[in-house]
């Protein structure tokens, strides 16, 4: 059976994608198989591609990935995908953090199958089952809706090997920062890192890491980032002490390859903990990338929410790594969050001191607000709202240059998508990571 994949690419997924076509490419049943990267924006063209290349395939597979705040989007495509071509011919296949969150609501959405969790050995085994005819129900780590209705999961896979896959896709040019780290052992109450990938940290290896940073170099790429949790938490047994030796190695291998200036380590799409930071660790950075900007996760200025969030952290470790980080003539930004569930006024107030602070200390802010997410302990919580008084102080300091982010946008998608999930009734009711965690 002639089998090919549509990814619908955004700018949101397209580091995945690209990590799910390496995957593809690591595995010597699929290497070869037909891929379409559709652009998701113009949701009639895209109908039209979609259309085109399943008349070339016994099957298509399209596939999604996407979070929460894109689940409204996803929603309208699919359904134009839908009154366009829905066919056994195709099988709609959903991904990423909120199909992992909450399956269920995904399959509600009109998906055929959602993958839970880490796709790189899940996907290439579904696509070989789909080609070859054979009885896919029994993958481990997906979710589909059985001939009844019923909605059904299959087992749960272990935590992968990244060393086994390919970061990006070389063979379709689908380049992207490499990932040197997946998990975490802090399992903050906001964020799904923890809860999809893990509380153990992994780390690729550096001959695997260098072979890919030589790989993408000889394929056009000129600066070089990584995507980690917590940059300075590559090569740590526990992921929450800092490895030198092996960042230095790391750093120290990869600026042969790249050169110095075309180096980054610590900034976007990653960020360092406060706690993790540190002279030393700053030295290297400075003497072998070419790295301008620290990101650094501090959330909340208040000793009680952090405490409360679970991020294991303190308010003075903040202080001590924005310190440190702007003596040695970084800069740096540091991410805060707004309207988190169980914020007092004073919890509010902290949060606004320590941002005094910090930006006359000469650090920038990036700003978020809450979002619930499928499957951390905050789920059911609700969305967080900025308040005028809250967005007036935000807009001054974004005139004097002093903040930035997405909070705004946030807010709304959040909003959009609490609405849509409660009217269309698809949110699901249980969260067993907070029964575990009970």
């Amino acid at each position: 059976m002639s089998i090919a994949i549509a990814f619908i690419v955004q700018n949101y997924n397209k580091y995945s994608f690209a990590a799910l076509a390496g995957a593809l490419e690591s595995m010597p049943k699929t290497k070869d198989m037909p891929i379409y990267f559709l652009p998701g924006k113009d949701v009639d063209r895209l109908a039209q591609e979609v259309k085109r290349a399943a008349t070339k395939y016994d099957t298509l597979a399209v596939c999604f990935s996407f979070a929460t705040t894109n689940i409204v989007e996803v929603y309208k495509t699919l359904a134009k995908l839908r009154a366009n071509l829905d066919s056994n011919q195709v099988i709609y296949i959903a991904g990423g953090p909120h199909a992992t969150g909450d399956p269920t609501e995904t399959l509600q959405l009109g998906f055929d199958i959602a993958v839970i969790g880490e796709a790189e050995e899940t996907f290439p085994e579904l696509i070989c089952a789909l080609s070859d005819g054979l009885d896919w129900r029994q993958i481990k780590g997906i979710a589909y809706t059985d001939h009844d209705g019923r909605f059904m999961r299959t087992g749960k896979r272990r935590p992968i090997d990244l060393n086994r896959f390919a970061p990006f896709s070389t063979k379709h040019n689908k380049l992207s920062p490499i990932e040197i780290s997946r998990g975490c052992p802090h399992a903050c109450r906001f964020c799904q890192t923890s809860f999809i990938f893990g509380g153990k940290m992994r780390h690729r290896k550096l001959g695997e890491i260098l072979k890919y940073i030589s790989l993408s170099k000889a394929n056009g790429t000129r600066d070089f980032r990584f995507i980690s949790p917590n940059s300075l938490a590559f090569g740590s047994n526990d992921g929450k002490t800092v490895n030198l030796a092996a960042i230095e190695e790391l750093l120290v291998e990869a600026s042969k390859i790249t050169g110095k200036k075309h180096l980054f380590f610590g900034s976007f799409p990653s960020e360092v903990r406060p706690e993790a930071v540190s002279k030393d660790a700053l030295n290297l950075i400075t003497t072998y990338t070419a790295t301008k900007q620290l990101v650094v996760g501090a959330q909340t200025g208040s000793q009680r929410m952090l405490d409360k969030l679970h991020r294991e952290h303190t308010v003075e470790d903040v202080y001590r790594a924005v310190e440190l980080i702007l003596a040695c003539g970084l800069d740096v930004s540091v991410d805060f969050i707004f309207g988190l569930p169980g914020e007092t006024k004073a919890d509010r107030e902290s949060s606004i001191k320590m941002i005094d602070n910090l930006t006359d200390m000469g650090a920038k802010i990036h700003s978020h607000t809450f979002i619930p997410l499928p499957g951390t302990p905050l789920s059911n919580a609700k969305t967080g709202i900025v308040d005028k008084e809250l967005s007036r102080y935000l807009s001054r300091l974004a005139n004097k240059g002093l903040q930035f982010g997405q909070w705004h946008t946030q807010q709304r998608l959040a909003k959009e998508a609490f609405i849509f999930r409660a009217k269309s009734g698809t949110q699901s009711t249980t969260n067993p990571v907070i029964r575990n965690l009970q």
